[in-house]
């Protein structure tokens, strides 16, 4: 009995450190609250957003880990530029019956380990305070709640990323163990398998390292290996990239760079405009304005020192940390600033600058905390509630952004999700549906779906199949009699030519409409049986 005892005590005592090891004071205590706070707050979203129509992105990923994960023969539509990490994890959730209810837990749960890890990373960079005040702004953080509720693969990537700096940071610049670097080479693979613009990051790698050794980085086995296990990892993805669009270097060089004949002769060229600070102009709308105002007061104590004391960088570790956050920053928004070269803003593609972002608004309040205790003689417990107190009631607008965006976008694609599923139970699994909304009703629908253009889909998209065809509609009519689809869908929800609105009213004979879906009075989807002679 005695014995018995012991071996659960034992196995208690190991599961605890496993999960519990790394509490060593209250600032870690306090942590574990908030990351509770984080976590509740995102299963509020979860709930909230449980039926919500899948937008065209989450659709694609979904459609791709539906048809794996219940053997569908349908069409494969993935976009085999994007990391196909994230359909294969999820395509045992629909194998064993979880479904998109488990994909979306998924989500929840990157959304927090995201604010987990990035309590450790910044706590490496500055120290346990500012760590624990920016998971606070992470875990209330309208960036982070919108799209925790959203199926996309933004918030895993940037976990991704943040897990392989955190290892990276611990085993070259700490010297923990070169296990480590091997490790974030593999996190940084599993980055880019789950979104290819990860690779964007890696030049803040090669910061950190020269910042260390300057060009003895470049005679260093370690980071050698590291390169060569990501180079091997990456073979898969490079094998189906290079199917699809032939190099992936030069191909990635002229579709996401612009540069290359390929981007010229394809219209993808990049040129360096006002475009490139469009990220950096939207910050106070990914911060959110107040906290914005505080972030701008945080650039000047945060980096101070930084410009003080710039030719000092190699020397000083705490000068190349602040170093390496400017770096990072300036890496994720002048890329995706050049990269997009368009008017608007994805502010979720800059999500994993965001545990940086708040570093820097949250240092005023550590110095405001320093300044009441030394100055005002208060004590450090006080001190700190007061601090606390003004970041929660900056933070305000940022949940109540979050809470309104998520009642205004949950119904948004209703009627393509309802023209889906209606396939799906009027329809054979063999039958072939036209639609500009692909991903969408391919996903609702598990049928073989087809777009009125396939012939920019196969020269743009890489896609073997509509290879042969033109983009125009004597391509969509010979495309047409080749298939013969069963339904067609024509809604306001995706760009369609003049040509495909126009197709179904000059061919009544061919077209039927079987189901209407209104606003009001004016329809906006309409699907359309063809009735062949």
């Amino acid at each position: 009995m005695e014995e018995t005892n012991s071996v659960i005590n034992e196995r208690k005592n190991k599961l605890n450190k496993l999960f519990f090891g790394w509490v060593n004071d209250n600032y870690d205590k306090y942590f574990i609250f908030i990351l509770l706070t984080a976590f509740i707050l995102r299963i509020f979203i979860f709930i909230k957003t449980l039926n919500q129509p899948v937008w065209w992105d989450g659709a694609d990923y979904l459609s791709a880990a539906k048809r794996l994960g219940l053997n569908l023969e349908i069409r494969d539509i993935w976009y085999y530029r994007r990391g196909f990490l994230f359909p294969l994890i999820s395509a045992p959730f629909f194998m064993f019956g979880l479904g998109e209810v488990g994909v979306r837990f998924l989500e929840i749960l990157f959304s927090t380990g995201f604010v987990f890890i990035s309590y450790f990373l910044v706590m490496r960079l500055t120290n346990k305070k500012v760590a624990l005040l920016t998971s606070i702004c992470l875990s209330f953080s309208w960036l982070l709640l919108f799209f925790s509720g959203r199926i996309l693969t933004d918030i895993p990537a940037a976990f991704f990323i943040l897990l392989s700096f955190l290892f990276f940071w611990d085993g070259y610049f700490l010297k923990k163990g070169n296990k480590y670097i091997y490790f974030s080479a593999v996190m940084f693979v599993l980055a880019v398998l789950t979104r290819m613009q990860s690779l964007m990051i890696a030049p803040a790698f090669l910061f950190i390292a020269f910042m260390k050794e300057k060009y003895r980085m470049f005679s260093n086995k370690k980071l050698w290996i590291a390169v060569l296990f990501f180079a091997t990892l990456m073979i898969p993805q490079f094998y189906l990239y290079s199917v699809h669009y032939g190099n992936p270097v030069t191909d990635i060089g002229s579709h996401y760079l612009g540069i290359g004949e390929k981007a010229e002769a394809t219209g993808n060229e990049r040129i360096f405009s006002f475009a490139i600070f469009n990220y950096i102009l939207d910050l106070p709308y990914i911060l959110g304005d107040w906290i914005f105002y505080l972030f701008l007061i945080g650039i000047f104590f945060f980096f101070f020192d930084l410009i003080l004391g710039f030719d000092k960088v190699f020397k000083n570790e705490e000068l190349q940390k602040k170093f390496f956050v400017l770096f990072f920053l300036a890496c994720i928004f002048l890329i995706m600033g050049y990269v997009g070269s368009v008017s608007y803003v994805e502010q979720r593609y800059v999500t994993a600058a965001l545990p940086f972002l708040f570093l820097i608004t949250v240092y005023p309040l550590v110095k405001l905390g320093e300044v009441l205790e030394k100055k005002q003689n208060l004590n450090k417990k006080l001190s700190n509630f007061i601090i606390l107190c003004i970041l929660l009631l900056l933070l305000i607008p940022n949940f109540n952004l979050a809470n309104s965006m998520i009642e205004e976008k949950k119904t948004s694609y209703l009627e393509v999700k309802q023209a889906g599923l209606w396939i799906k139970e009027n329809s054979n699994p063999e039958d072939k549906i036209i639609s500009n909304s692909v991903p969408q009703i391919t996903y609702y629908s598990e049928r073989s779906t087809y777009p009125f253009d396939p012939g920019f889909y196969g020269t743009k998209l890489g896609k073997k199949d509509f290879e042969k065809y033109s983009d125009d509609l004597e391509g969509f009519l010979n495309f047409v009699n080749e298939i013969r689809p069963r339904y067609l869908i024509v809604s306001i929800f995706q760009w369609h030519p003049d040509w495909a609105i126009e197709y179904p009213q000059k061919h009544q004979d061919l077209l039927t409409p079987v189901q209407v879906y209104n606003q009001g009075e004016q329809p906006i989807l309409i699907i359309y049986e063809f009735k062949y002679n």
